[in-house]
């Protein structure tokens, strides 16, 4: 009558759909969805800077009245490009995002960027 005894064997067998199985099935889903969904917004943070929940939790960064205009150096008066937004670094301060002709955008301090409001087309 002991554990080990070779002549008491379990007769009994599980059912194919028993709480037993159901409910490790749902645990173990439910755990595999919630790795897969920590796997795929820690990739996303580190590959492009945030995650598929930043829209519901970061607020809109305000636009900057500068945003849009023309952007000129202040010392040649040549045009740089169109100001995107702005921003602050630890280089720079206060700086410029502005896109270029190309389409690359740079930073460049405030000090040294004139702002003026684009010319409306004159046909």
């Amino acid at each position: 009558m002991g554990i080990f005894d070779p002549k008491e064997e379990e007769t009994r067998e599980a059912s194919l759909f028993s709480l037993r199985r159901i409910r490790t099935l749902i645990v173990g889903a439910v755990c595999a969805a919630i790795l897969g969904l920590l796997l795929v917004n820690a990739f996303m943070y580190l590959q492009y800077g945030g995650t598929m929940f930043d829209r519901f939790f970061v607020k809109e960064e305000t636009k900057s009245p500068a945003a849009g205009k023309l952007a000129f150096d202040k010392g040649t008066k040549y045009y740089i490009g169109i100001i995107k937004r702005e921003g602050h670094t630890a280089r720079l301060g206060d700086v410029y995002y502005v896109e270029q002709v190309g389409g690359g955008v740079i930073e460049i301090s405030k000090a040294n960027v004139e702002v003026r409001d684009p010319v409306p087309n004159q046909r």
